[in-house]
């Protein structure tokens, strides 16, 4: 167990100087900085949210923050820069600006709620440097507008010979927004022109020293490019892949470090960590790393870890609730075309569906664009990769392939495209968690399938005859990962082929279903004779009983009856629901 002062976890804390002050557990990622620093002056950097910019940046203000200098090494020593310091150390006055505090459904509202930052934040960092900006500021300097503000605090800056750093968060936060409530004139409005958005950034150009911004997606900064000058756009440099969110050695030594603190007595920390491997790792941001270096959501191992030190268990539930409400990024990409191009939600849709169904999708990464262009093809999907919904998974035949990347985030894909094909309406879902229930237990399983096929005609999946085939298999797969009780794996690979759905039990606690199910769907168009229904009845069939026969079955459904589940769709109407065979296991 290594020398840990405090022995709380620090998830959720995003404040440095209170990580270090309290003895809380550090992931060191400072050698970054100096990487940045050796690369450009002005640096962009756009990840998903939950992997740890706010503490990054909390990271950075304490480095570069002339006032924390005499804290250098109560704050850094044992880190990587606390043995290493560049010519940077603590040399500046930091400017930061979170621009997750702005909001507005106006551009006048948006516009007056920016200036309002801007002024709070200059009138902070007078209050941080008195000694510097003091003696160069007029007297009425607090009842000035933000921009005469800004004017004093860079004359002052200059005047005393100490350089400003800039950090900007979340700086495309607000813009996002709007483009979601009101579309794209109104943002065109403020980035383009004499829009006051750009004009600030023509203000941050030249006048710094130093700028980091960061955000999640890069539909601002291809507009500011012209009255903004970035060199660096380091999102995608392999070098920074693992800059935010945690690799897996990291997680593996943290784990080690906990093992004996609090109740995480039992357990191979190694064993815990590739368990939870499929449910929280799987993050690439860089082509190079591909398939050499992943990322796990560094909220997301805390909260495991959280648990696993206060109850000795694994959390009931995988999946973060916080985390959770932050990757339904989803919703949010549907909104935005939606109100860019009215009636355009079928794009999302089968997007949705190939990854419910297939786990990936192949583009082209874009880099940035502007808004106006976000529902062309190329930059569309890579919203998806942005907010974190997909990641980089391979290069095959010239095309680069986006996956998603873990079991959490699949989740939120399922409940996405659940609640896409039912926007006008949920069905009864007491009725649905009964059939669910009597099917996990008691083994009546044919009132569930024949549930799920009349609520299938009722969704908004038959509105067009599209990729119905698609949407048969997202459907389900959507309903099957609703089972809280069973873990749903699609597409398993089982003697040698790839069943399309096994469900078999959780087990946590006692009450644990005594029924388990592989799954063959098969399909067929609206146009097909009897006699392909008949041939693709006997391959179903043959295909649930070599998957029934593979060795790690009896161990996944053990204790439980097996049953082979053949279903038959022709377009969007279920043929044949067929009990092929039972076992008990």
């Amino acid at each position: 167990m290594s020398e840990i002062v405090n022995y709380r976890i620090p998830y959720g804390i995003s404040d440095f100087r209170r990580i270090r002050n309290e003895g809380l557990y550090y992931v060191d990622k400072t050698e970054y900085l100096a990487k940045m620093e050796a690369l450009d002056s002005f640096v962009f950097f756009v990840r998903p949210r939950r992997f740890g910019k706010s503490l990054f940046i909390s990271m950075m203000e304490s480095y570069y923050d002339l006032n924390q200098k005499k804290d250098f090494q109560k704050l850094f020593g044992g880190l990587w820069l606390g043995e290493h310091p560049t010519e940077y150390a603590n040399r500046y006055m930091v400017l930061k600006l979170d621009f997750s505090k702005v909001g507005g459904k106006t551009n006048d509202e948006l516009e007056k709620a920016f200036n309002e930052h801007v002024g709070k934040a200059l009138d902070e960092i007078v209050a941080r440097y008195p000694e510097i900006l003091g003696k160069h500021l007029p007297d009425a300097f607090s009842s000035q507008t933000a921009t005469a503000k800004f004017a004093d605090v860079v004359s002052g800056s200059r005047l005393s010979g100490i350089p400003l750093y800039l950090i900007i968060d979340e700086y495309d936060n607000f813009t996002n927004q709007m483009i979601r409530a009101t579309g794209v004139e109104d943002y065109r409005n403020i980035t383009h022109g004499a829009g006051f958005y750009r004009n600030w950034f023509k203000k941050f150009k030249g006048d710094f020293d130093r700028i980091f911004m960061t955000g999640v997606s890069p539909v601002t900064m291809d507009d500011l490019t012209s009255g903004f000058n970035i060199a660096s756009n380091l999102s995608q440099e392999s070098e920074f892949n693992a800059m935010l969110g945690f690799s897996e050695a990291e997680v593996a030594k943290m784990f080690h470090d906990y093992k004996g603190v609090g109740r995480f007595t039992e357990g191979d920390p190694d064993e815990i960590v590739r368990s939870i491997r499929p449910w929280y790792d799987g993050y690439c941001f860089a082509t190079k790393k591909i398939g050499k270096e992943s990322v796990f959501n560094s909220d997301m191992a805390l909260y495991y870890l959280k648990h696993l030190v206060a109850t000795g268990e694994p959390p009931g539930n995988m999946v973060d609730g916080n985390i959770r409400t932050d990757y339904d990024k989803l919703k949010t990409i549907t909104d935005i075309q939606r109100m860019i191009r009215a009636g355009s939600e079928e794009d999302v849709l089968d997007i949705v569906e190939t990854l419910g169904g297939e786990g990936e999708i192949p583009f082209d990464l874009v880099d940035s664009f502007p808004a106006e262009q976000i529902v062309a093809p190329k930059n569309f999907k890579s919203l998806f990769f942005y907010y974190g919904i997909v990641t980089m998974s391979k290069r095959r035949e010239g095309y680069s392939y986006f996956k998603v990347p873990n079991v959490c985030v699949r989740r939120q894909v399922l409940d996405h495209l659940r609640m896409l094909n039912f926007e006008r309406g949920y069905p009864d879902m007491d009725e649905w968690a009964r059939a669910a229930s009597r099917m996990a237990y008691r083994g009546e399983w044919r009132p569930f399938f024949d549930l799920i096929a009349a609520n299938f005609k009722k969704s908004g999946a038959v509105r067009d005859g599209k990729n119905c085939e698609a949407r048969v298999q997202g459907y389900h797969q959507a309903e099957f990962a609703h089972l809280q009780f069973y873990l749903a794996r699609p597409e398993m690979e089982l003697s040698g082929g790839y069943s399309d759905f096994f469900l078999f039990p959780k087990r946590e606690g006692d009450d644990v279903p005594t029924h388990s199910y592989i799954v063959e769907l098969k399909y067929s168009a609206a146009d097909a004779p009897d006699s392909e229904l008949a041939a693709k009845r006997e391959q179903g069939i043959r295909q649930l009983r070599e998957y029934a026969a593979d060795p790690a079955v009896p161990t996944l459904a053990k204790d439980t009856t097996l049953r082979l589940v053949l279903l038959q769709w022709k377009f969007h109407d279920m043929v044949n629901c067929e009990l092929v065979e039972e076992r008990k296991m």
